[in-house]
């Protein structure tokens, strides 16, 4: 059954088609103009658009397993994503969105035997290495591994010519983001500090955020 999904668009349409929700109306006759590149996970659990609650228009996406960025192909998807946000559009950030309890991280812990999905996520196997090298218990592999994967994306973004140009022109911005799925939490990582740190809290208090950041570091 699709119920579910058509009962999505019929709200879609209700709140950005008729009446005084207009907004689509005008990004079909003005154009689109996002700021931000997102490139998330396929995880059905941490899908940008409702984490953000982003409004249409507001960035362009793109999914991957893990949110992993292999270092530059030429004519990959990403590639000429990239190439049409940084070079024709006006995105001045590109965000690197991983999350935890990550099954492509998972998959690659535990060495899936399936060479469609290992073939992709073996790129991302230094992250694994890095981890084992500093944690011994299992749980902990896997969330460093998660931090890892997405600073070592973070790096193989800069191997993509549009995005090279953009930060030499000084027109883009890089962020490495992690959607905490326990606590609802957003992080970014700070070169500062050298950990992840919270960006955003909903009802915790102080002091429990500065446990979390220590959980997660």
């Amino acid at each position: 059954m699709t119920q579910d999904l058509i009962d999505g668009v019929k709200s879609f349409k209700h709140y950005h088609y008729e009446g005084d929700h207009e907004l689509m109306a005008d990004l079909v006759k003005e154009g689109q103009d996002p700021k931000y590149f997102i490139i998330s996970c396929i995880d059905s659990r941490c899908n940008p658009g409702t984490i953000f609650r982003a409004q249409p228009g507001i960035f362009f996406a793109h999914k991957a397993m893990g949110a992993i960025v292999r270092p530059y192909h030429q004519g990959t998807a990403l590639a000429a994503a990239l190439q049409f946000a940084l070079n024709y559009n006006n995105v001045t950030t590109v965000i690197v969105l991983g999350h935890t309890q990550c099954g492509a991280i998972q998959a690659l812990a535990n060495d899936i035997d399936d060479p469609e999905i290992s073939s992709f996520i073996s790129v991302a196997r230094h992250g694994l290495e890095k981890a084992k090298a500093c944690c011994t218990n299992h749980n902990e592999i896997l969330s460093k591994t998660e931090k890892e994967v997405i600073l070592e994306s973070t790096e193989n973004l800069k191997s993509y010519p549009s995005v090279a140009k953009a930060l030499a022109e000084n027109r883009v911005k890089i962020k490495s983001w992690q959607f905490n799925m326990k606590t609802g939490d957003l992080l970014e990582y700070s070169d500062k500090t050298k950990k992840f740190e919270i960006l955003t809290t909903n009802t915790t208090t102080a002091e429990d955020s500065r446990k979390n950041n220590e959980e997660i570091a």
